[in-house]
């Protein structure tokens, strides 16, 4: 079995889509992943594959790299990851920041990877959800400045997205913000509003947007 058809393999198996399958298994970008189905990738590099081995532990390091035997070391069927257990969810901590303003990012250009885990209740967490640090004070009271927050993407923004609710903003620049989004003046913008009184609202074109999560809730970092 060829590499690219291996990966796909992996991918149906996690039950991930290919942007949240790269935030998992700690690729820099979907764009890596999509190479190595096209074909174009024909090798993985030992970085790759120490990260997904590191997130599939049950996956065999034989049939990864050279499609012989079995997928699974212990085939069984891909029902729950297994740090899931009871009635929480292991949700994994990205390093990549967000910003209350519009400065860019200190770790835009660094790779993405999981810094620890935190579980939470099934009831607020999802399967494909992500936490991620905080920064900047304009989204204070709420979101303090090196808090943390449960993000979960909204695939399907540019068709609906819930107006006056908190959203982290990903943005084709690798800018990432965090603001409530209000209708703007028009249909190709959103209006970003900060918590903080002291900053003004901003608009947005939709064009610059490149991904929209919804903060689920804040998190202390003792939770780590």
């Amino acid at each position: 079995m060829e590499l690219s058809k291996r990966i796909e393999k992996l991918i149906e198996y996690s039950g991930l889509s290919i942007p949240k399958f790269s935030v998992h298994v700690g690729f820099k970008t979907p764009q890596a992943v999509r190479e190595l189905i096209k074909g174009n990738t024909k090798t993985l590099s030992y970085q790759a594959q120490e990260k997904i081995l590191a997130s599939f532990p049950e996956v065999s390091p034989s049939w990864l790299l050279t499609g012989e035997g079995e997928m699974l070391l212990v085939p069984s069927p891909p029902t729950e990851p297994p740090p899931e257990k009871g009635d929480t969810i292991l949700i994994p901590v990205v390093n990549l920041d967000s910003r209350g303003g519009t400065a860019y990012n200190e770790e835009v250009q660094t790779d993405t990877y999981i810094t620890g885990q935190i579980p939470f209740p099934r009831s607020i967490a999802h399967q494909g959800d992500v936490v991620i640090p905080i920064y900047g004070d304009s989204m204070e009271p709420t979101y303090k400045a090196g808090s943390m927050v449960l993000i979960r993407e909204v695939e399907l923004w540019r068709e609906y997205l819930e107006l006056g609710c908190t959203y982290v903003i990903g943005l084709v620049d690798d800018r990432r913000i965090i603001k409530t989004v209000m209708a703007g003046s028009d249909t190709q913008h959103y209006l970003l509003v900060s918590i903080n009184p002291a900053f003004q609202p901003q608009e947005i074109d939709k064009r610059i947007i490149r991904s929209v999560w919804r903060v689920i809730v804040s998190v202390r970092r003792e939770a780590l």
